[in-house]
Order: structure tokens, then sequence, then C-alpha cells
């Protein structure tokens, strides 16, 4: 169904009337969690009154739920262009990050498990990988940029691909410069998919992790990881999850929130609005004398984090708040907007 152009209002109205949060005149930051379609609370009551009316037990139980888990599966699989059969399941970001950076790390041996984080990394995504180096005996590292050349002991580096200010990471370039040294590529997606073309295979990483709750519209605290085929095929089911560890109606939000972004919405179209607004909020943003833009106006996701000369963040925050209708975040420490 195509209503218009990539910024047609007549394609835009009825899908904010479905997203009833964007109605409510609050900040809608979609990056730390997204607004809930109508369609997936309206399945989710459905079936938590069907439970309460006849209970969670039952002959049929465990095969609704194994239905459930693979629709879930198959619509992420669906946005970044992947099988299936290659997505895990987990409780958030950070269960996905530490499981699969410990399976990656155990495949190589004792003297080559050095780790290098690139600065940017989510605080939960990196506290995970720490967590599996330690585990392993990996030393860490982080290092401000992902290097040109990796060392042979390094077997695993880690970065985001959006950060938190908006930088868009080369993916395929870092994975190039990180698979000639030997060492595998673990990809934080959550600030990307959904909102930035993500395909699995074209971003080279070796693996790829995400919440489901931002741009993916889906519940919270679920994530997904997909592994590379290379990496065989035994490691997602070694990772896995079973369907039983995930609440009927989690799994119900995620099959239907990125179901209508799939095919109500259509993906593309949203992904290509939002590629469009964020270039011209960086253009007419960069066009502002003593603004600075964190992220480079080439190479951006739809996040923009800036500073203003002779501002600190805190005080221009407040005086953006008294000035126009605006919620804006401060990183203090940082001295971002």
């Amino acid at each position: 169904m195509v209503i218009g152009g990539p910024r047609g209002p007549d394609r835009v109205r009825p899908l904010r009337e479905v997203l009833t949060a964007t109605g409510a005149g609050l900040d809608l930051a979609t990056h730390v969690a997204g607004p809930i379609p109508a369609e997936t609370m309206a399945a989710v009551h459905e079936s938590d009154e069907m439970e309460l009316r006849v209970g969670r037990v039952g002959p049929d139980r465990a095969d609704d739920l194994e239905q459930r888990h693979k629709e879930a599966r198959a619509v992420v699989a669906a946005v970044i262009k992947a099988s299936p059969e290659r997505i895990v399941l987990t409780h958030g970001v950070a269960d996905a990050a530490r499981a699969v950076a410990t399976a990656l790390l155990l495949m190589r041996t004792a003297a080559e498990r050095r780790v290098l984080l690139v600065q940017g990394l989510a605080a939960p995504v990196e506290a995970a990988v720490r967590a599996a180096a330690e585990a392993t005996g990996a030393p860490v590292e982080v290092v401000p940029e992902a290097p040109q050349i990796v060392a042979a002991d390094v077997a695993l580096l880690a970065l985001a691909h959006v950060d938190a200010d908006g930088r868009l990471a080369d993916s395929t370039h870092v994975a190039d410069a990180a698979h000639k040294g030997g060492a595998r590529v673990l990809l934080d997606a959550s600030l990307s998919v959904g909102a930035t073309p993500t395909d699995a295979k074209a971003l080279r990483a070796d693996a790829i992790i995400a919440d489901t709750h931002r741009w993916l519209l889906g519940p919270e605290a679920v994530a997904f990881a997909w592994l590379d085929p290379g990496l065989g095929a035994e490691l997602p089911a070694a990772l896995g999850s079973s369907p039983a560890s995930f609440g009927r109606g989690a799994l119900l939000a995620l099959a239907r929130s990125v179901g209508w972004l799939l095919m109500y919405v259509e993906l593309p179209w949203a992904i290509g609005r939002t590629e469009d607004l964020a270039e011209r909020l960086y253009d007419d943003l960069g066009a502002i004398d003593g603004l600075e833009l964190i992220a480079d106006p080439a190479a951006h996701g739809a996040i923009a984090a800036m500073r203003i000369s002779d501002w600190d963040a805190e005080s221009a925050a407040d005086e953006l708040g008294r000035s126009v209708f605006a919620i804006v975040e401060a990183d203090t420490d940082a001295d971002v907007l």
C-alpha cells in the first residue's frame, strides 16, 4: 500500500493514528524506546485476556509458544535480510553480547583472545563483553576508533553500528581489516536496525546484536543476535533459548510490531523517510554558526548530537527548553546535546 512519497502527509497521518503516543505532545526518543503500535497492544491484550480466561497451560501450549517464537525470529530475520535459523532471541542486548562474545572468544586459544572495544559502545554492551572477556581470560583494550590493521592476537573487535552521538561506522571496512588479522567482529545495531539499512551479509560482521524496543517498536527486554553462517551450524543452537523462556505476550508483541513495520508501513519507505529527515536536519544544523555536529555529516545515523559554542550542554538544554517546545537530552560528562 503506497499512499504517498517520503514526505507525503497522507501517508504519515494514518501511521500516527496507529502510533497513538505520537499525539501525546511528549518527547518521543525512539532511539531510547519506540512507541507501541495500537495493533500490537491490542494483540497482547487479547492474548492476556485469553490466558486470564483459560489459564496458561494446556495441550497446545508448547506448540503455540514454538510458533510464536518462530514468527518473532522470522520477522527480525526479514528486517536484516537473513535466515531465521541464524537468529537467536535473548533477554536483552547485554545477554546477547555476553553470550556471543563468550562463544567467539572460546573459538581461539587462550593466547589469542585479546579484545578490542571501539569507543561508542553502549555501557551495558561494553560491560557484557568485558564480563565475557574476564570469564575467558581475555585482556581488553578500548580504542578511540577501529584500527586499520588488527593484530593476530586479537580474537574479537566490538563496536556500535550507530553510537549515541549518531556516528555511523563503516562496518564493511572494519570487518575486512579485522578478518585479515583473524579477528571476529561483534556489531551492536541497536541504534540502527529499523532506521538505517541493515543487511546482515553486507555489514560483514560475524555477529550482529540489537535491542528490539527501539526503532523496531518491539517489547522491552527482548533482543536478538544474528550469527554468520561461517561460524557453523551448531552455534545458534548452542546459544539459543527455549520458546518457553519468553512470555507469549513478548513473542507476540515482537512479531506484530515488526510485522506491522514490514507490511503495513513498508520498512524500506520508513527507512528512506528517516534518512531523508536526518539529512535535512544535519544540513540545517550544519548551517548554523557556532554549532558543532559530533557525527560526520557524511556518515551518520538517525541521531544528531551537537555542541553550541560558549554554552555548556546543560545550560543550552535549559535555554532551548524555555525558548521553544523542545525536550533535549544533555550529556554533561561529554558536554553534548
